[in-house]
């Protein structure tokens, strides 16, 4: 049985991410454009899913994690929300449909596969998984907020809050790898309890970043072309100091 990677992660992610977020102001007008049935790859909690589904979106929500998924049914079934949540990851499992007008990406989803063959590997399935007139949109860490291999092995507080009543401290220490492009993320949550130790729990996560060039060689290898690329989620251009790369790519031969 493969070891459910987001395990530990799935009882704090949505304290820590909230039930919003500002790429909604990206994900819902894109949706609402291009359609559905929608395939979001990596759809963990339903952070995502959730708000679509509420404005009315066809969702299937695509996860490798269980314990994320089980959180993700949960939250639609507590509002009656028709979303199809499976449990799997691209290119290995079965979709319910032949073909997807929309396909995304979000929160660096494409950064969790940690080598370039595994990278273009689900490109590939996303297009071939995508309608000729579909369009495909990923949303990884731009160039502001890249690698940053000085600052390895300095732990710094992501998060503090309330967690169950609880004080939650997350802490995120990394080691960068300029060469191999990997970040190797180490996370550890600590809560506070008031009448004893703090309990710990730990997790560990490798993610290859991509620039631009590279994204759109891999897209292009795909069968895929880019249509427009940001820096934010306002649609703002893609400079040297924009802390998201956003892209949107269409199928290099489209039927007429």
């Amino acid at each position: 049985m493969v070891k459910d990677p987001y395990a530990f992660d799935a009882p704090f992610y949505d304290t820590i991410h909230g039930d919003a977020g500002e790429d909604l102001n990206f994900w819902i007008p894109f949706a609402t454009e291009q359609g559905g049935p929608l395939l979001e790859v990596g759809t963990g909690t339903g952070r995502i899913a959730i708000p679509l589904a509420r404005a009315g979106h066809s969702i299937i929500g695509l996860d490798p994690s269980p314990a994320m998924l089980s959180a993700a049914r949960e939250r639609a079934a507590t509002e009656s929300l028709k979303i199809k949540f499976l449990a799997g990851r691209l290119p290995d499992v079965v979709l319910p449909s032949e073909s997807f007008p929309t396909i995304i990406m979000p929160n660096d989803v494409l950064l969790a596969c940690t080598t370039p063959s595994e990278q273009i590997s689900i490109l590939q399935a996303a297009a071939f998984a995508l309608e000729p007139q579909g369009r495909l949109a990923i949303d990884v860490a731009g160039p502001g907020h890249w690698l940053e291999p000085k600052f390895n092995g300095e732990p710094f507080l992501a998060f503090s809050g309330s967690f169950d009543g609880k004080l939650l401290n997350v802490w995120h220490t990394h080691h960068d790898d300029l060469v191999s492009q990997v970040r190797r993320l180490r996370i550890r949550y600590e809560l506070d309890e008031k009448h004893g130790p703090a309990s710990l729990v730990e997790t560990e996560h490798l993610m290859r970043y991509v620039k631009h060039a590279e994204l759109a060689s891999m897209l292009k290898s795909a069968g895929l072309r880019i249509l427009d690329s940001w820096g934010n989620y306002s649609l703002g251009a893609l400079t040297d100091t924009s802390e998201r790369l956003i892209v949107t790519a269409e199928p290099t031969e489209r039927s007429s």
